[in-house]
């Protein structure tokens, strides 16, 4: 080991040697990687130059291109598959690219030395609305004094791209509505030729929203002639008769198909569907909207998208630690070494960094990137320092990213019924290091950053579609049915009868269920058979940023975790006697909307995304079924409303069932998952129509003795979050009280 880190040294002297030219110091010869250049090509008032509310002064918007370049011969490099085969430059170095956007206090003198970086989804800002304030920064209004935005502690913020398929911008536009993203290099043989290899591609047209017959490939073929590797195939099931899913279900070619090229390069393919699919029980139906087609084809061209974590690594530590690039351009937030400490009781009086604290927060697919972030390594900044001093994941599940592979697809993530087989989502699944009773394998997410002390303080904070459609429960479970303990760095949370995302809050409380879906409505229609769950999220997470900046600058301890456990029998095989799920079969349910009763036939549908030890170094993955992990979910009471987690207002005081599962309905795949959506189910209004209706939950008559009875409860239950810490003082006025007094009188009455 000793010989192998002496190389590594020896060939970083030889490149700073010969980078005569960039005049490049020590430190950034023998780093992993830095910033090369840092190009501003915008500075403007943001918001008009109003003051955000709460905000000691006004703020500027800097969006900018960092030139960046890594060494492919560091250790720190090394777990970033095919540096070896990117092409480098006369100084022995990768170049890549990324857009910048930075939202900064315009003066130090109004700022703090904390810095918010919000990973970019899909190139988009996701954070911007949620945690910023729902006002565009380039043209919108600042944030109002309703809305508990973090630029009132006087946060700089910061996105940068990182995700090798979505394309730089380059431009100013990436304040707005541009997306940010990246140019990253691509790899290629040892003699410069292309490199080739299987590739496979998932298509289902509801999910992707498009027409039946058009695939858009990530990679190009590596011939538009030559069709021997190819196989296309459809089925609509990925279970097989046992309820067990697996990759080898029965299944149809698909035999009419060609490339068509369109004008910017991109190759799709457009395809005639097959008459008829097989079906888990032996049928056959005529595809619909939710068949599965799954294209395996001979690609070239791989993006080195994992230089995108170590683009974000060297960035960050760019900003808070240099005073200039490697071409000697100032680093835009140098004046924040005057601006006011994080901590005012633990000051130094000269600084020698830009910043004391840099939090990391990412949603759903930004989130998965953390985790994957932490796991390999990339906390380490490999100058001693941590890159995040704290974490915030949301909404990431027990899933990574499929960044860090040869023909990786970023964007996709493995669900029930869509992409179902994509790679992101083995052991280990947990930040607590285990031996997998499954795989046998050791490992854990923070076991790289607990060998060299590099650990951030970690959140994360799921809701229950995550424990249906990402097997959460894997973070806090051993994969065999047992709890396992977290460390104390992490706290994690449940955010109980949540969709993906969670929703808008239940207001008036009236649920209208969508209509069925005919042939004539087949692309237009709803996917899913039931209302999606309105119970809210995302004023969790704003609640907990302040605590995660308490217990990173001053060590005071965040909310304890909130999950379901095996321990309390809270937390349950995915069955409806298990989970205690009532029986609505046969039952009608209010459909206020349409001022009749609605036959439900909610069959409960158990629709959990399951998982199998896969091996997944081939295009095809070869799943072992004999190799299952037990994904538990969430208990619930009569009503089916959850019992454990952070049970918001609008589950505490329901007025119907919140579920954060959903199926799919007629023609998109009938009874399979609906992605990343929760269920609704109005409570009967009444004992008289509860049993006249077959309904076995408790009427909204039995539970409220009234309206003003439905807002005290409903302002009590808003109140015990506050105290908790899970909802701030503006949220519980502005969102959860507000809301309270829009509850319909047709569902709970005067008085």
């Amino acid at each position: 080991m000793k010989l192998i880190y002496a190389a590594v040294a020896m060939a970083s002297a030889l490149v700073a040697c010969s980078n005569t030219s960039n005049n490049l110091a020590p430190d950034l010869a023998n780093s992993p990687g830095f910033v090369d250049q840092f190009i501003v090509t915008s500075s403007a008032d943001a918001y008009g130059g109003a003051t955000p509310a709460g905000a000691a002064g006004p703020y500027t918007v800097i969006t900018g291109i960092v030139k960046g370049k890594l060494n492919p011969k560091h250790p720190n490099n090394a777990v970033i598959v095919d540096i070896q085969n990117a092409p480098v430059g006369a100084d022995g170095l990768v170049a890549y690219s990324t857009d910048v956007v930075i939202l900064r206090p315009k003066s130090a003198s109004t700022a703090r030395r904390v810095m918010f970086y919000d990973v970019v989804n899909r190139g988009n800002k996701l954070g911007l609305t949620q945690f910023v304030g729902p006002g565009a920064m380039d043209t919108g209004a600042a944030p109002n004094a309703a809305f508990p935005s973090i630029l009132s502690a006087g946060y700089t913020v910061v996105w940068s791209g990182w995700q090798g398929n979505i394309a730089q911008t380059g431009n100013s536009t990436t304040a707005g509505t541009g997306l940010v993203g990246t140019t990253l290099p691509t790899a290629v043989n040892a003699d410069g030729s292309p490199i080739t290899g299987l590739s496979r591609e998932e298509y289902i047209p509801d999910y992707a929203g498009g027409t039946q017959n058009s695939i858009p490939l990530t990679y190009p073929p590596a011939s538009m002639t030559d069709n021997s590797q190819v196989t296309f195939t459809a089925r609509q099931s990925w279970l097989n008769a046992s309820g067990q899913q697996d990759y080898s279900v029965p299944s149809v070619p698909v035999t009419t198909w060609s490339y068509v090229t369109a004008a910017n390069g991109s190759v799709s393919v457009q395809f005639t569907p097959p008459a008829s699919v097989p079906t888990p029980n032996g049928g056959s139906v005529a595809p619909d909207s939710g068949t599965i087609y799954s294209f395996v084809y001979n690609a070239k061209n791989p993006t080195v998208s994992g230089i995108g974590f170590a683009a974000v690594r060297d960035l960050l530590s760019f900003l808070k630690n240099s005073s200039s690039d490697a071409q000697g351009n100032a680093n835009p937030l140098n004046d924040m070494k005057g601006a006011s400490c994080a901590d005012p009781s633990n000051c130094a009086s000269n600084p020698s960094t830009n910043y004391d604290t840099v939090i990391g927060e990412g949603i759903s697919q930004s989130g998965r990137v953390l985790r994957d972030f932490l796991y390999l390594g990339f906390n380490d900044n490999a100058k001693g320092s941590k890159v995040f001093d704290g974490m915030i994941s949301i909404i990431s599940a027990g899933r990574r990213t499929w960044t860090n592979a040869r023909f990786n697809q970023g964007g996709r993530w493995s669900k029930m019924h869509e992409d179902h087989w994509m790679p992101g989502d083995q052991f280990p699944f947990s930040y607590t290091t285990i031996t997998d009773p499954i795989s046998g394998n050791n490992d854990g997410l923070m076991k790289l950053c607990t060998a060299n002390n590099t650990c951030p303080k970690i959140m994360q904070i799921d809701g229950t579609f995550e424990w249906w459609g990402g097997r959460a429960a894997l973070n806090v479970t051993d994969g065999a049915g047992k709890d396992i303990s977290l460390p104390s760095n992490v706290r994690y949370y449940l955010v109980a009868g949540t969709q993906h995302g969670g929703g808008a809050g239940v207001t008036t409380g009236i649920v209208t269920q969508p209509a069925a879906t005919t042939a004539s409505t087949l692309f237009t229609s709803n996917i899913c058979q039931f209302a999606p769950s309105p119970v809210s999220e995302y004023p969790v997470i704003r609640a907990l940023i302040p605590s995660m900046e308490a217990w990173v600058t001053k060590g005071t301890n965040p909310p304890p975790s909130q999950y379901p456990t095996v321990a309390a029998g809270t937390l349950v095989a995915p069955t409806a006697s298990a989970i205690g799920f009532p029986i609505l079969t046969t039952a009608t349910v209010p459909n206020i909307a349409a001022t009749t009763a609605q036959s439900l036939n909610a069959i409960f549908a158990g629709a959990v995304n399951q998982l199998v030890v896969t091996d997944y170094s081939k295009a095809v993955p070869v799943p072992n079924l004999s190799k299952q992990y037990t994904i538990l979910v969430p208990k619930v009471d009569k009503n089916g409303n959850e019992i454990a987690g952070i049970l918001m207002p609008e589950l505490a005081v329901p007025v119907a069932t919140y579920a954060g599962w959903n199926v799919r309905g007629a023609y998109h795949s009938l009874g399979e998952s609906c992605s990343s959506t929760g269920s609704s189910i109005q409570l009967p209004l009444t004992a008289a129509a509860a049993q006249a209706a077959g309904d076995p939950r408790a009427p909204l008559s039995n539970l409220y003795l009234g309206r003003a009875d439905y807002i005290s409860k409903f302002s009590a239950a808003t109140d015990a979050l506050v105290s908790r810490g899970f909802i701030t003082a503006l949220d519980a006025a502005n969102i959860y009280k507000l809301g309270a007094q829009s509850i319909s009188p047709t569902l709970i009455p005067n008085p």
